[in-house]
Formats: C-alpha cells, sequence, structure tokens
C-alpha cells in the first residue's frame, strides 16, 4: 500500500467493510488531502480503481460529537435537491464520513461565474422564518437553528452572542469587547436591512468551493440553515481567492440591497468569533473583531 508522507491514522473499519460489500478491491493508495483541522481528509484508491474521499477526526484523542458527520451529510443532501453539485454520500458512521471523489481541480474564471450563479440560485429558495429543522455543527460547536421569525435577532442571538459563552471566548475577550458586541448586535436593524430567509450552504468559503471532473462547481463541508443571504456571501469576501466574477454573476441572477458589499465586513463577525471559540487569539483574530466593531460602532 502506497500512503502519504504524514499517514498516521489507520482508515476506519466502517470504510474497509463498505469497500468489501461494494467488492471495491483492497485499499492501495491513501493520500492526505489539504482540509480543515477539525476532519483529517483522505484520498483512497482502491486495486480496482475506484476512488472515495473519507474523513474522520483530525484530533485524536478529542471526541468529535457523535452526530458531526450525520449532520454534514444531511446538510450535504439538502444542497442536492436545491440544486447544488455536492459529493454523494457512501457510507457514514460515528467516526467517519465516506464521500464520492469529485476531484482536486481548480476553479478557473468559467467555473467561478458557474459557481456564484449556483449559490445565488440557492438563495432564492426561502423560509418563512430564519433557522433549520435541526441544530448541527460549524467546526466542533454547534450551530442552534431553533426557528425565529426576526432575522436580526437571530443573527445577533445564534450567530453573534451565542458564542460569548464559549471558554475560549470568555478567556479571550475583555469585559469592554463582550459590552461593544452586545452594543453592535442591538444595532443590527439599523445596520442591515431586512432580507429573506434563504437556504445557505452554512460554512461557505474558498476551501468548501471545488470543481468537478467537468469543470462544474461543487460544494463542501456544508451547515446548512435559512439565513441572511449577505451573511453567506460575508466569507466569500474576506478570503483571498474568490475573483470579482463571483459576486457579479451572484448579483446578476439574485440582486441585494444597496450597501451589500459594505455590510459583508460587518457579518463576518461571525466567522470571527467562531475562530476565536475553538483557537483564541489565532491569527489576530481579536484585533479584526475590535476593528470591526469599531468601524461600524
Amino acid at each position: 500500500m502506497r500512503v502519504s508522507a504524514d499517514e498516521v491514522q489507520p482508515i476506519p473499519l466502517g470504510v474497509l467493510d463498505f469497500c468489501r460489500a461494494a467488492k471495491l478491491g483492497d485499499i492501495t493508495t491513501i493520500e492526505t488531502l489539504q482540509g480543515g483541522v477539525i476532519s483529517l481528509t483522505r484520498r483512497l484508491i482502491t486495486s480496482k480503481h475506484a476512488s472515495m474521499i473519507v474523513k474522520q477526526s483530525a484530533q485524536a484523542p478529542v471526541q468529535i460529537p457523535a452526530d458531526l458527520y450525520a449532520c454534514e451529510a444531511h446538510s450535504l443532501s439538502v444542497l442536492k435537491a436545491a440544486g447544488l453539485r455536492t459529493p454523494e454520500v457512501l457510507a457514514m458512521d460515528a467516526d467517519f464520513l465516506l464521500l464520492e471523489d469529485l476531484g482536486s481541480v481548480q476553479l478557473d474564471a468559467i467555473s467561478w461565474e458557474k459557481a456564484g450563479r449556483a449559490i445565488a440560485h440557492l438563495h432564492q429558495h426561502t423560509h418563512a422564518q430564519f433557522g433549520f429543522a435541526q441544530d448541527n455543527y460549524l467546526g466542533m460547536l454547534p450551530q442552534y437553528n431553533a426557528w425565529a421569525g426576526d432575522g436580526h435577532a437571530f443573527f445577533a442571538q445564534k450567530r453573534l452572542l451565542r458564542y460569548l459563552a464559549v471558554p475560549l471566548c470568555e478567556q479571550t475577550l475583555t469585559p469592554q469587547d463582550r459590552q461593544d458586541l452586545e452594543r453592535l448586535a442591538a444595532r443590527l436593524p439599523q445596520l442591515i436591512p431586512m432580507q429573506p430567509a434563504s437556504l445557505l450552504h452554512g460554512d461557505l468559503w474558498v476551501a468548501n468551493v471545488t470543481a468537478s471532473r467537468d469543470g462544474s462547481p461543487a460544494f463542501l463541508d456544508p451547515a446548512v440553515y435559512y439565513g441572511w443571504a449577505e451573511a453567506e456571501l460575508s466569507m466569500m469576501r474576506q478570503y483571498k481567492g474568490v475573483p470579482k466574477v463571483f459576486f457579479d454573476a451572484y448579483v446578476e441572477v439574485n440582486p441585494l440591497n444597496e450597501g451589500w458589499w459594505e455590510r459583508l465586513e460587518l457579518l463576518y463577525l461571525r466567522e470571527i468569533l467562531s475562530v476565536i471559540a475553538h483557537f483564541g487569539n489565532r491569527h489576530d483574530a481579536l484585533g479584526q473583531l475590535r476593528a470591526i466593531i469599531a468601524k461600524f460602532s
């Protein structure tokens, strides 16, 4: 068996059982892929030339939530039903998620344009309320999705202030930081115009968009819910590598309220708070938080 240099963790037994039952042959190659810090992501190739992607905990001996991969699989199915290209779920258990291998093709300008249109069409699926039928996860932490009729209150309570009770946020933020965030959250109705509750990928950033082998965009690692479309786009603005053609294509299909580009910076607060809640002041997350609060206060 050929493995990558940093290969250390065994393949979950459930994956071996799936390969055996599906008569895919023995696993001959294991390639570790670039991915998040929650899951170890690897490409498996078998003696019968089947190729699959397996995700499993990258934080052993830290125990991942028992339903984390089940929630991800459900989110993938919701997005697929709404028209997005997502990998098929081949097998799953509490300790792994086995997915169709879509390849590792880099997006070009045409693929990014298609991705912008695809997300715009996704956001045209709307709901009467904000939230989702079940909670799921953003990283290792629960994403609370209890239904709410008020989008401003939902974003304030379930996407910003919910992080204040997480231990690393309690350790990292000062009392003044907390007070400033609470004041800004109370002012959201003056800062963010009314928007419908759109179906969101939930964790849309550059690493979670790829191209399948035919060049069409595909979407990975979702945490779906119904929320503000602008909140979804905020991560795409802040991370490098997303070209202007993505946003241009998006607004052609799903026009946004005037001033949307500037508001994306404010809505990025959710991601910064999630980073602090998971890792503390990594990459000067606290400095970013304070700069945004100061700008919009």
